[in-house]
This record gives C-alpha cells, structure tokens and sequence, in this order.
C-alpha cells in the first residue's frame, strides 16, 4: 500500500476517532446551564427541517454527502435566527452555495457581522474589531491540526465569550453579559 494512501487512511481514523470522543463527552440542550445557548440548541441546532427546505437545497449539496447537508441547512437555520446586515466569507477553495446563502439572507439597518471560516491558517488579528452582536461560523474545527489549533487558540481568546462545539461546525459569540463558557453539543 502507497505511503499517501496509509497516510489518508490513518488521518480519517483519527477524524473518527475525535468524533467518537466528542460524542461521549457532548451533551444534548439538557445539559447547558446557558439561557442562551438552551435557546438555540433547541429552537435552532435541533429544530427539523422542512420537506420544502430539503428540496431546495442547491444542487451541489443535495448530492453530496449527507453531513455536508446536514451542515447547509443548519447554518442556513442560524441565518435565519440571527438579523445581521453584513457578511465575510473567508474560504480557502469558496464554495458558491455558502456564498450565496450568506449574500441572500441579510437585512439592512442591522449592525451585526457574521463570519463563516473554513480555512487552514488564518490569524486573529481580525476579532478586534467584533461587536457582541457579531457571530463566527467555523467549518470543520477538528478537520486536522491546524484547524483544531485555531479553533483552541479561538476559545481562548479574552474577546471570545461563548463558543459552541458541534464537531463539524464551530459556532463564536460575543456576547456582553454572560461569562465566558465553551459548550460541547451534540449535532
């Protein structure tokens, strides 16, 4: 067997492995102490989709794989739930759907920001200007090790308050008012 293929091989294991663990020591909306993050794990995180927004999944999503849609409609959830009038999409290989659904969701007069990140290497230079209306969506935090660097060194920021763990996605808040906490929710 080839070097690169042993190599892939043992990197999914571990993928696996991480989310093995983070399923264990997860917990469901039951298990958070957090007004605010009951409040979306339950109307937000868990709510069912529609047959109707299962349908109009883009293309390229609808067949792709099952997690990838999974992760779509949630985030497209959370844009729902959230009014902000001004986006960042920071990719290293863009994908149009995300783009698209980020440009098409936003209302004027709102002053917040999201932020959907799924890059490799990527400083924290720009959370100084963050407002605690302001929101990251962080795709695959665990994904290899530079991702789960950033998303460590991310939690530990002073101007980061609450984060949420899902696994496949990392969800920042920076809310003024609540003690700074790092949930593990099951998705």
């Amino acid at each position: 067997m080839p070097k690169n293929k042993i190599f892939d091989f043992c990197s999914k294991m571990i993928y696996f492995l991480k989310y093995l663990s983070h399923y264990f020591i997860s917990h469901s909306r039951h298990g958070t102490h957090s007004p605010f993050v009951y409040k979306l794990v339950d109307e937000v995180i868990y709510r069912k989709d529609t047959l109707e927004a299962i349908s109009n999944l883009p293309m390229e999503i609808k067949f792709g794989r099952k997690i990838e849609q999974k992760k779509y409609l949630l985030i497209q959830r959370l844009l729902n739930a959230f009014d902000y009038d001004d986006y960042e999409y920071l990719a290293d290989i863009p994908n149009e759907s995300y783009a698209f659904l980020l440009k098409n969701r936003r209302f004027a007069g709102v002053s917040s920001k999201i932020y959907y990140i799924d890059r490799q290497n990527l400083n924290l230079d720009f959370l100084t200007g963050m407002r605690a209306s302001d929101m990251l969506i962080v795709n695959e935090p665990h994904l290899d090790k530079e991702r789960t660097s950033y998303w460590r060194k991310l939690k530990a920021d002073n101007r980061v308050v609450v984060t949420i763990d899902l696994f496949r996605i990392g969800l920042v808040y920076f809310r003024e008012g609540q003690r700074k906490e790092n949930f593990l929710i099951r998705f």
